[in-house]
C-alpha cells in the first residue's frame, strides 16, 4: 500500500492511518450533525437522532484507537500535504463564515445548516484527492445534494432545514465513516 512518502499530493492510494483518521473525523462530525438536527426535529425523530449521536461517538472512539495503532504514514507527513490541507480548510472556513453572515443579514438563518453542510460536502472533494480516499469525494457529493434538499424542504414545508441536513447528513457521515474504518481495519489485517 502506498504511504504518501513522496512530496506529491493526491496520491492514488490511502494509507491505513489516513483511513482511520477519516473515520474518526466523520464519526465526530456525525455526532455534531445529529445534535444539530435536535434543534427542532419532526415528532418521533429525537430518539433516533440521540442513537445516531451515540453511534458517532462510538465510531470516533474506535477509529481513534485504530488510528493510534497504525504507523503507516499519512498525506499529512509531507509539506505539500500539510499546505494543501491548510489551504483547503482555510477556504472552507472563510466560505462558511461568509455564507453564515450573508444568510443572517438577509434574515435567512434557518438555512445556515444546509449552507454549512454544502460547504463541508464540497470541501471533501479536494480532501479525497489529498488523502487518496475516493469514498470521501462520493460522501461530499451526497452531502451537497442533501444540503440542497434540506434547503428545499425547509423552504416549502414547516420542517426545519437543520432536521433534514443534520439527520440525513449525520446518517451519511456515519455510513461513510464506518466504510472508512472498515477499509482501514481490513487493510491492517492484510498488511
Amino acid at each position: 500500500m502506498e504511504t504518501h512518502d513522496s512530496p506529491a499530493v493526491g496520491l492514488a492510494t490511502a494509507t491505513r492511518r489516513d483511513l482511520a483518521t477519516n473515520a474518526l473525523v466523520l464519526g465526530a462530525a456525525a455526532f455534531v450533525w445529529f445534535g444539530w438536527a435536535q434543534e427542532g426535529p419532526p415528532p418521533g425523530w429525537s430518539p433516533f437522532l440521540a442513537v445516531g449521536s451515540g453511534l458517532g461517538v462510538a465510531l470516533a472512539v474506535v477509529s481513534l484507537v485504530t488510528m493510534l495503532r497504525l504507523r503507516d504514514g499519512s498525506a499529512m507527513s509531507t509539506r505539500a500535504g500539510r499546505r494543501t490541507y491548510g489551504i483547503t480548510v482555510g477556504v472552507e472556513l472563510l466560505v462558511a463564515v461568509l455564507g453564515v453572515v450573508a444568510l443572517s443579514l438577509a434574515g435567512y438563518e434557518r438555512f445556515i445548516s444546509p449552507w454549512i453542510l454544502a460547504v463541508v460536502g464540497v470541501h471533501f472533494i479536494p480532501m479525497a484527492r489529498l488523502f487518496g480516499i475516493r469514498l470521501l469525494a462520493v460522501a461530499g457529493i451526497v452531502l451537497t445534494v442533501i444540503a440542497i434538499g434540506a434547503a428545499i424542504v425547509g423552504g416549502v414545508t414547516e420542517v426545519l432545514p437543520s432536521a433534514v441536513a443534520g439527520g440525513i447528513g449525520g446518517l451519511v457521515l456515519l455510513g461513510f465513516g464506518l466504510a472508512s474504518l472498515s477499509q482501514a481495519r481490513s487493510a491492517a489485517r492484510t498488511a
